[in-house]
């Protein structure tokens, strides 16, 4: 399945471990050297569209959230379903740069 390129990235930064959506859109900033920003509405609609898939879910445990967030902020993992889908796409997209590079490498020796 391939993901749209903004859950793709949700899905990358949820892969360093759960986080609430500032932390997030911070990840996801920096992932892409700040060539995408997710604004809220983009970003809380699509974690509820990769919640809905299966993609992505909430952390309720205190143990497994990260330290000195606030008990307020709602956190987010990403599950093994997610995990998978950020991997075959990952491979994908592997797949997409190995062909590029050999036909721009044939480009060039022309």
């Amino acid at each position: 399945m391939a993901l749209k390129k903004h859950w793709y990235h949700i899905l990358l930064a949820l892969a360093e471990g759960p986080a609430h959506g500032a932390e997030i859109r911070r990840r996801v900033l920096k992932h892409t050297r700040e060539s995408l920003e997710l604004y809220p509405a983009m970003l809380y609609g699509s974690l509820e569209d990769l919640e809905e898939m299966g993609f992505v879910g909430q952390v309720d445990e205190q143990a497994d959230r990260p330290s000195g967030g606030s008990g307020r902020w709602r956190y987010v993992g990403l599950t093994p379903a997610g995990r998978d889908a950020l991997a075959a796409d990952t491979d994908e997209y592997q797949e997409v740069v190995r062909i590029a590079r050999d036909l721009l490498t044939k480009e060039a020796s022309r």
